[in-house]
């Protein structure tokens, strides 16, 4: 069974168009949507199928002749609430369409994901650069495939170190994560005004108090961690 997709991409700023390069490297069929006539310019520039269209009009957004059985929905415009939109548009016109959006914030993920996202691609203040490098790193990129294309149990969950957790004070190359079947991909850091940290090689942080882990892994390898996080 082929694991290439269809996707819709709405946006082509500089994060929808690292968005297309990695998705578009993996094989998947892509049309970037957009109501910006520069990037549609650009994409087709780029040799890449780009459709302009109203997206606050449902009828423009019928004209796509969007599958909801099969088709991936990418939010993936510059303004968080232009996504916003988009989204509770595209459930209330698709309720069973597999909804993708990226965010900037923590009060913005979870509008999103109340507005009806399946999953949020969680920006944060990061660089586009180094949302590229979490992508591009094939530990990771593996791990995001599959909860993004919803082809296994795999989830992604935000957890936050409580005050005297077993962790607190440990650096992150001494903690066995792959151990306990999770994958750490990201820290959000207190200390340094929660400025979200990907993970590599490079990186040994030192965990605090307060710090949020960023795992992936299976709903109960999740859940024991959250459990193990809370022991002193």
């Amino acid at each position: 069974m082929s694991n290439k997709k269809n996707i819709f991409l709405f946006g082509y700023g500089n994060f929808g168009r690292q968005l297309y390069k990695n998705l578009s490297a993996l094989g998947h069929h892509i049309k970037v949507v957009s109501a910006n006539e520069d990037f549609i310019e650009q994409a087709l520039s780029d040799d890449i199928q780009a459709i302009s269209i109203n997206i606050k009009r449902n009828d423009d957004i019928e004209t796509l002749n969007i599958n909801q059985e099969s088709d991936l929905l990418y939010c993936a415009m510059n303004k968080t609430a232009n996504n916003l939109f988009l989204v509770l548009t595209l459930r209330a016109m698709y309720p069973k369409a597999n909804i993708i959006s990226i965010s900037n914030s923590f009060e913005n993920t979870r509008k999103l994901k109340y507005a009806g996202a399946d999953s949020v691609i969680d920006l944060y203040e990061s660089t586009s650069r180094r949302v590229v490098n979490m992508l591009t790193k094939p530990a990771v990129t593996r791990a995001l495939d599959e909860i993004i294309y919803n082809q296994n149990s795999l989830k992604m969950a935000e957890i936050e170190l409580p005050s005297e957790s077993m962790f607190d004070g440990e650096f992150v190359k001494d903690i066995e994560f792959k151990a306990m079947g999770v994958i750490l991909i990201a820290i959000i850091d207190k200390e340094l005004g929660r400025e979200l940290i990907f993970i590599d090689h490079r990186i040994n942080h030192k965990l605090d108090a307060g710090d949020v882990l960023v795992v992936v892994g299976e709903k109960e390898n999740i859940s024991k961690l959250q459990e193990r996080v809370k022991r002193k």
